[in-house]
């Protein structure tokens, strides 16, 4: 019952906004189709933050500090970074043979990369039971597009998934990527004591690569606390890690920055059918290449719908004229067709937040909104995005939607 009296209530204050405007020559059949659809989506997900941006304004290659993206590595907005390889076991005993010794108490940083992996190489039987939560420095973007960054601020971050007992991927070669951050400050946090935050390191250079080596150290927080005092001995092989340049450190190959655009279509106007497939595409650019390509993957949507001037099933007929496929006709979405995605190519650089998508309906082509801080019919998320299939609600795939409508620092994916 309260459920039913909350939904009517929303629908009269619909229905009087729209009788307010009748009389007002400005309002248009956009207009009013826009209303409804934002008064469901507050009904549905509630009020946005004041600052929700749905993801454009950070809409950029490396503002996450630690990528754990690696079924991309080497490939689409990454393949200036591909996996390292393995530590060899002659690489293994070089490296041990100058962090086993004793080394000078010096925590000189050797260089300065930006965009690197950091690679498990060795920890003692201690590091793996005491230490975690390795972490550098991350750098503060300027601009988001292009993206830019403040080198001179800089915060200490954690790598993800990453530390001396345990990888996520692999435990005994695991890596992480670490984009837009540096290689000049390391720390470890320990599981002992009070779990101190701590910058014992030692990198050197051997061979072509760089590592740091760690020593272990522990504070007991309390006298009796014997047993969480731990010396150090000046010995920084507690944990090795190999610090592996992305190829854009030492090449002038060209950066590549990819994302995904999830759309509704402006019909979820009764509170249901907000499963953002009503196209799904794929924007990406390259460096100093004044285009920008467009990759079409689904069209959950039956009204004709335009990316830049361009109808979404009018490409997918033309890329399967043997296929029987008009407005009506759901691709990749778990009902109707299952297709090749389709791609072209526009003239200049046209960034997510520019892009113009338009949906013909009640007789006017209505462009997708994606204000800040106002209900969204476009969201830009990561390029290997999972969307929902057909009549699947975004809420249901994804359960922290909602909490990431009020408060857009939320990882809801």
């Amino acid at each position: 019952m309260k459920k039913t009296l909350i939904t009517i209530v929303a629908a009269m204050a619909v229905g009087t906004a729209f009788v307010g405007c009748s009389n007002h020559d400005a309002t248009t059949a956009g207009e009013v189709v826009n209303m409804k659809y934002e008064a469901a989506f507050k009904q549905t997900f509630g009020e946005p933050a004041p600052n929700q941006d749905w993801g454009f304004a950070s809409r950029t290659l490396g503002t996450r500090g630690a990528d754990p993206r690696s079924n991309m590595w080497g490939t689409g907005e990454l393949a200036n970074y591909p996996k390292p390889a393995d530590i060899t076991p002659e690489e293994l005993a070089a490296v041990r043979a100058v962090f086993d010794q004793e080394g000078e108490e010096h925590y000189t940083a050797l260089v300065d990369f930006h965009n690197f992996f950091v690679q498990q190489v060795y920890s003692t039987e201690l590091g793996r039971s005491h230490m975690n939560e390795l972490a550098c420095l991350v750098a503060q973007p300027t601009s988001n597009w292009p993206v830019t960054y403040d080198y001179n601020n800089l915060t200490l971050t954690d790598v993800n998934n990453f530390n001396a007992g345990a990888y996520s991927g692999n435990a005994e070669q695991g890596c992480m990527l670490m984009l837009g951050s540096s290689t000049t400050d390391w720390a470890y946090k320990t599981s002992q004591g009070g779990g101190e935050v701590l910058h014992f390191f030692r990198m050197e250079k051997i061979g072509n690569y760089y590592y740091v080596g760690f020593d272990y150290a522990s504070f007991r927080q309390a006298s009796a606390n014997e047993n969480e005092q731990y010396d150090r001995d000046l010995v920084y092989n507690d944990w090795i890690v190999k610090i592996v340049p992305g190829l854009g450190e030492s090449s002038n190959l060209p950066k590549q920055y990819e994302c995904r655009i999830i759309c509704e279509d402006l019909t979820a106007a009764t509170g249901t059918d907000f499963d953002f497939n009503d196209v799904v595409f794929n924007l990406k650019y390259t460096e100093g290449v004044n285009k920008t390509f467009v990759t079409v993957y689904a069209a959950g949507g039956t009204l004709p719908l335009y990316l830049q001037g361009k109808e979404v099933h009018q490409l997918f007929k033309e890329a399967n004229p043997d296929k029987n496929i008009t407005v009506k006709t759901m691709i990749n979405t778990g009902i109707g067709d299952e297709l090749a995605p389709v791609s072209f190519t526009l003239d200049g650089q046209i960034s997510p937040a520019a892009f113009e998508i338009r949906v013909e309906k009640d007789g006017e082509l209505i462009p997708l909104k994606s204000e800040v801080g106002q209900p969204t019919a476009k969201i830009a998320v990561d390029p290997d995005f999972e969307w929902c299939a057909e009549r699947e609600d975004i809420q249901k795939k994804y359960p922290s939607f909602s909490s990431y409508v009020k408060n857009g620092n939320i990882n809801w994916y």
